[in-house]
């Protein structure tokens, strides 16, 4: 609502040339409504109208009146008279809108609104307030054009521009709504609202720092203020300082002891420090605090599957698909979803999901099924298409989603949770590399060797997950396996991370693969031909161990949920070794762990 026009005149008009008092009736009621007397005021109103009943303006000042009461029936009956008389009233148009807003008429708020736009069109207010009512409608784009007029008309309407940059913030559109937020904090530097859009939109931007420092802004003013606790936790974090997430994180509880969000997120970075036993106290109680908070059945499953507690942890674990994420990861395929019915003679497709380790650790479960009695086709991407379509237990593979033609479909990682054994069937090899590809590489590699042992070499994975810092080793790390004598090393290393081999060429002999690596067939067909691949986490160790290949793989201190708790074995891949960090990021003892052990006779 708008503030009651101002006048250049006092409040009070007094002229005096015979000692006499006249007051402005008019004046005289502004007067009292500016000073919040508002029962004089409607008096004041009052006996205007009964001297003048057609005075538009009078009926809407009165409506005004009703409204900041929050008379709302009152105040439309008044904004209804006046624009009777005065269809093309903007002011009135707007407080006719917000009254409707109050009755919680949306419809009616964006006609107002739109009326008082379309007889005012340089009217700020009314462009913002339409963009206001829109954005509760739901019709982003629509409102996010009415903002953006309202702040060209006026460029310091604060609320417009705060409208604005919260909108571009729910469309997902961080980028932009990090300079829309910078703008409404050079409008107004100390607004909280303000510094948490663009901590919030900073995180989403992965511009962690800046955040932390506007979050700190933010708390300088309100210490207490919970949300900009939870934003500067969010982004140390993101920052990987676990340590120090969690004592903000703390704090923020101290505040909120009953947020579900916050302890969902304490869990999370006690994962990350592998306080499993902590962390899951915690996830238990934010579902206990919010039977439907997907992202803590999600990290409880993952900790149970970790502790071998697979009933439990495969059931917990299917909340991955109602996560925020998730319901965009999985869609729904609009065929009927296994849940354990029996499937002889049934065609079942068996569905694709996350990375290409993912696939490749969980297409064992094809034969599964082909073995009760099904016909399984398997939805997969491309890469890993040719691989998948020679497994003894697959009818055919398609690399696009099927629209129908299936009595069930599932996801691969969804199969154990609906199977009445927890088993994980671990007979390999269940993958097979491309006899003619093998050939070819087995003479390739053997010119290269001789008769050294040939070792395959993976020390970087995706640069874009969440801890690859920790999951990936610098390849300077891993100089001393170098004197190992008796090996031959094959870098099967793609991306950024193969531009590390040009540091080492003098003192560590190793033929770089990667450029003709183009798919995972090939790299199939050169691990089929290799003696032993040492990696860190990446989908390559999944594929050696689908192949039945003996793989060493370094892992983390927080290693993902698939390599246990602990120990050598895992039950997914029995050629698997497994080399464990001690303390998270130190490489040392995992590299003189692996050179011992590849000095062994």
């Amino acid at each position: 609502m708008h503030n009651i026009p101002a006048f250049p005149q006092q409040e009070t008009v007094t002229t005096s040339t015979a000692g006499n008092t006249v007051d402005n009736p008019v004046e005289n009621a502004l007067a009292l409504h500016r000073a919040g007397r508002f029962d004089c005021a409607e008096q004041a109103y009052r006996a205007i109208l009964d001297a003048q009943p057609c005075d538009a303006s009078t009926l809407y000042m009165l409506g005004v009146l009703y409204l900041q009461r929050e008379d709302i029936e009152r105040a439309i009956e008044r904004f209804d008279a006046a624009l009777a008389l005065d269809p093309h009233d903007a002011d009135c148009l707007i407080d006719r809108g917000i009254a409707a807003l109050a009755r919680g008429d949306d419809e009616g708020a964006e006609r107002f609104f739109s009326k008082a736009v379309e007889y005012a069109p340089q009217h700020a207010l009314a462009h913002s307030n339409l963009g206001k009512v829109r954005r509760r409608m739901g019709k982003g784009e629509e409102a996010l054009a009415s903002f953006q007029r309202a702040v060209e008309l006026e460029s310091d309407l604060f609320e417009a521009a705060l409208g604005r940059a919260d909108l571009l913030e729910e469309l997902s559109r961080p980028h932009e709504a990090v300079a829309a937020y910078q703008y409404v904090e050079q409008l107004a530097p100390q607004d909280m609202r303000g510094l948490r859009g663009l901590g919030v939109t900073l995180n989403a931007a992965r511009r962690h720092t800046e955040a932390a420092d506007v979050f700190q802004r933010a708390l300088q003013q309100e210490p207490h203020d919970i949300h900009a606790l939870f934003g500067l936790a969010f982004a140390t974090d993101a920052q990987l300082k676990f340590d120090d997430a969690l004592a903000i994180y703390t704090r923020a509880l101290e505040i909120a002891p009953d947020s579900p969000t916050l302890h969902n997120n304490v869990a999370f970075t006690l994962t990350c420090l592998s306080r499993y036993d902590e962390a899951d106290d915690h996830l238990r109680r934010a579902i206990e605090l919010s039977h439907d908070l997907s992202n803590a059945y999600k990290l409880l499953g993952m900790s149970e599957l970790r502790r071998g507690n697979f009933r439990r942890g495969w059931s917990y674990y299917e909340h991955r698909k109602t996560t925020p994420g998730g319901l965009l990861d999985y869609p729904k395929l609009g065929m009927p979803e296994w849940q354990g019915e029996p499937i002889g003679g049934k065609r079942f497709l068996l569905a694709r999901e996350q990375g290409a380790g993912d696939q490749l650790q969980f297409i064992r479960y094809a034969d599964v099924l082909r073995d009760l009695g099904a016909t399984v086709d398997v939805w997969t991407s491309n890469e890993l298409a040719p691989l998948i379509s020679r497994m003894p237990g697959v009818n055919r593979v398609v690399t696009s989603q099927p629209d129908g033609g299936y009595d069930y479909t599932c996801r691969m990682m969804s199969v154990p949770a609906w199977l009445a054994d927890d088993t994980i069937p671990n007979a390999v090899p269940y993958l097979s590399a491309d006899a003619a590809q093998v050939a070819v590489w087995r003479e390739r590699l053997g010119q290269a060797a001789g008769e050294r042992k040939k070792i395959g070499l993976v020390w970087a994975g995706n640069p874009q997950h969440y801890l690859d810092v920790y999951r990936s080793a610098p390849l300077a790390a891993l100089e001393s396996l170098a004197s190992v004598r008796g090996l031959a090393w094959f870098a099967m290393q793609k991306g950024t991370a193969e531009a590390q081999l040009d540091g080492l060429a003098h003192r560590w002999p190793i033929c770089a693969l990667g450029q003709l690596l183009n798919d995972f067939d090939a790299t199939a067909a050169v691990i089929e031909c290799l003696d032993l691949v040492i990696t860190v986490d990446t989908s390559v160790a999944h594929l050696a161990g689908a192949l039945g290949k003996p793989v060493w793989v370094m892992l983390p201190k927080q290693a993902d949920w698939r390599w246990m708790m602990s120990g050598e074995n895992n039950p997914w891949y029995p050629t698997a070794r497994l080399f464990r960090q001690q303390v998270l990021g130190d490489w040392t003892p995992v590299i003189e762990s692996l050179r011992s052990a590849l000095e062994a006779p």
